[in-house]
């Protein structure tokens, strides 16, 4: 899905609030926006497998940090897209237009004619 630098801004003001860190914050747009496989760790820790995401985790991976992505997911995230593997597995499945109408309903990008007015409110 192709997004203006409005929606493209508005997700990522969502990462700024949780202060996610930025390693974490351009794997979560992919896997939300683009639909990208996000590996074994961040699919685990998609999946609320505490097990398999440690057992992936790169030493580099701090509590901290675990806990700002957890609460950014809690707080922005689609239901859908996380919670268990077949919700992860099911995320990835879906093609562009169907992810996009849940990140328009979860008011996380704007809807194609928001972004249409914007870009003409920019010229």
């Amino acid at each position: 899905m192709n997004l203006t630098k409005h929606s493209q801004n508005r997700i990522m003001l969502t990462f700024d609030q949780w202060e996610v860190d930025g390693e974490y914050v351009q794997v979560m747009y992919n896997y939300l926006v683009h639909g990208f496989y996000p590996g074994g760790f961040f699919t685990s820790v998609l999946a609320n497998d505490f097990v398999g995401a440690m057992s992936h985790s790169h030493p580099s991976n701090t509590v901290s940090a675990l806990k700002r992505l957890v609460g950014w997911m809690r707080d922005y995230m689609p239901e859908t897209a996380w919670g268990n593997y077949a919700a992860v597995n099911a995320w990835v499945d879906l093609d562009a237009s169907q992810r996009r109408k849940i990140l328009e309903e979860h008011g996380l990008i704007y809807t194609e004619q928001q972004e249409t007015w914007k870009v003409l409110n920019d010229a």
